[in-house]
């Protein structure tokens, strides 16, 4: 497999479970919208803002161009969208407490902690479907 097909078949994955994230941060909040009250689902779906659009942020920057790159310049843009993603990710929690007044924090930080776990296990599917189809 060709350096060029890896990184395609990467950026391409990394896109899907940012949809399978934002898919799953909006049917939590309408779920606790239904169920509970406004508060508490704008809590949610802020929890899960806060993890998917620093990873947004992370995927644009690590995967521009990859054809025309050298592996150096790919891997300064993966250290650049991992800081980029970092302080976003600081700034959206700062914003987030300072601007919210009734933040539910167990459901903010609950949801968050759920996109974590999607995205480890959506890496880990992937990278046992590309495992399999090496064999």
């Amino acid at each position: 497999m060709s350096k060029h097909t890896t990184i395609t078949i990467n950026k391409s994955a990394a896109y899907q479970l940012l949809g399978i994230q934002s898919a799953i941060a909006v049917v939590s909040a309408l779920l606790l919208l239904i169920f509970t009250d406004l508060e508490t689902a704008r809590s949610a779906f802020l929890g899960g803002l806060t993890y998917i659009l620093p990873n947004a942020y992370f995927v644009i920057f690590a995967f521009r161009e990859p054809a025309q790159q050298t592996p150096g310049k790919i891997l300064y843009w993966f250290y650049m969208g991992e800081a980029g993603k970092l302080v976003l990710a600081g700034v959206i929690f700062a914003l987030s407490f300072a601007l919210v007044k009734s933040l539910h924090v167990v459901v903010f930080f609950a949801v968050f902690i759920g996109m974590i776990v999607v995205n480890l296990a959506g890496l880990t599917l992937f990278r046992l479907t590309i495992q399999d189809n090496l064999k």
